[in-house]
C-alpha cells in the first residue's frame, strides 16, 4: 500500500492533471461565489455550510498526509503533489456542496 502511494505522489503525469485539474475548478467556484443569488443571506448560508464541510474534508486531508508522511520520502514532487491534490479536493468538495445546497433550497 505504501509503495503503490509512493509511487502515485512522484508521478508528474498525474500532478500536471491535477494543475489542469484546479483552473477551471477554481473558475467555478469564483462564479459560484460572485453570482447574483450569493450576495443575500440564503446564499451566504449555503457558501457558509459548505465552506465547513471543506475544512473539515481539509483537516482530514491534511491529518493524513501528516501521517503518511513518515512513510514516504518527501521531495519536492511529493509535497507538490500533496498541496496541490488537497487544494483539489477541497475546492471540488465546497463545489459540490454549494451546488447540492442550492439544489435542496
Amino acid at each position: 500500500m505504501i509503495e503503490m502511494l509512493n509511487e502515485l505522489v512522484n508521478n508528474r503525469t498525474i500532478l500536471m492533471a491535477g494543475i489542469l485539474y484546479a483552473q477551471p475548478i477554481t473558475f467555478l467556484l469564483l462564479i459560484l461565489f460572485f453570482i447574483k443569488s450569493s450576495r443575500d443571506e440564503r446564499g451566504r448560508a449555503i457558501i457558509g455550510r459548505a465552506s465547513v464541510i471543506a475544512i473539515i474534508v481539509f483537516i482530514v486531508i491534511v491529518n493524513f498526509f501528516a501521517k503518511i508522511s513518515d512513510s514516504i520520502p518527501i521531495n519536492y514532487d511529493t509535497v507538490a503533489f500533496c498541496v496541490q491534490w488537497i487544494y483539489d479536493i477541497v475546492v471540488t468538495v465546497e463545489v459540490v456542496a454549494i451546488l447540492i445546497y442550492r439544489k435542496i433550497q
